[in-house]
């Protein structure tokens, strides 16, 4: 009979994301995750093979995590629509905190070819839901692009600048970009 697990796969990948994030990927190991959990670090290997099937695990559980948030919010198409949703996933990044950990991430997803497709589709999924917030008299898909390619510069910039919050400089990039596609739009900045 086997034994009864003490930890679920969601604590596990909970804990490996933590780890990530304090450590970064090069630093990464299953003892470091077992530590963190009480747990040996057998039992993780005998869940999850070895530390690269843990890490895809835990990007997987990323995708899936972002597919879930997009397929809740509410899909308004118009520019006010648009603006609340963008200003929502903004907001979702948080105050920055860590965003230099969140970029070791990104370093490792180019690194591996798997790794880096789940990047590509978890990119994706956000271009097509800035896509479905836009009017259909616009290139749809092209705009969608553009706006989540000033997020992720604007995001990028952001990491020298770190003034002001990366909430509020993320989004006056991207109000600048949409007050030229909808100039009677007043795209208030939400306050600080």
């Amino acid at each position: 009979m086997p034994r009864p697990k003490l930890h679920s796969d969601e604590a596990i990948l909970d804990a490996a994301l933590e780890v990530l994030l304090r450590r970064g990927p090069a630093e990464f190991t299953l003892n470091d995750v077992a530590v963190e959990l009480g747990m040996s670090r057998a039992a993780l290997i005998q869940r999850f093979k070895n530390k690269d099937t843990l890490y895809r695990r835990v990007m997987e559980r990323s995708g899936a995590q972002r597919q879930d948030y997009l397929a809740g919010m509410p899909v308004e198409v118009g520019p006010r629509g648009l603006w609340r949703f963008v200003t929502a996933i903004v907001a979702g990044m948080g105050s920055g905190e860590g965003l230099d950990s969140y970029l070791l991430l990104a370093w490792q997803d180019l690194r591996d070819t798997t790794l880096r497709r789940m990047a590509h589709e978890r990119n994706l999924m956000v271009r097509r839901a800035i896509a479905a917030r836009l009017p259909e008299s616009l290139e749809r898909n092209e705009v969608a692009a553009v706006l989540q390619d000033v997020i992720a510069g604007a995001t990028m910039q952001w990491m020298v600048e770190r003034k002001p919050s990366l909430t509020r400089y993320v989004l006056e990039r991207v109000r600048r970009v949409l007050r030229l596609l909808f100039p009677n739009e007043p795209f208030e900045l939400p306050k600080p």
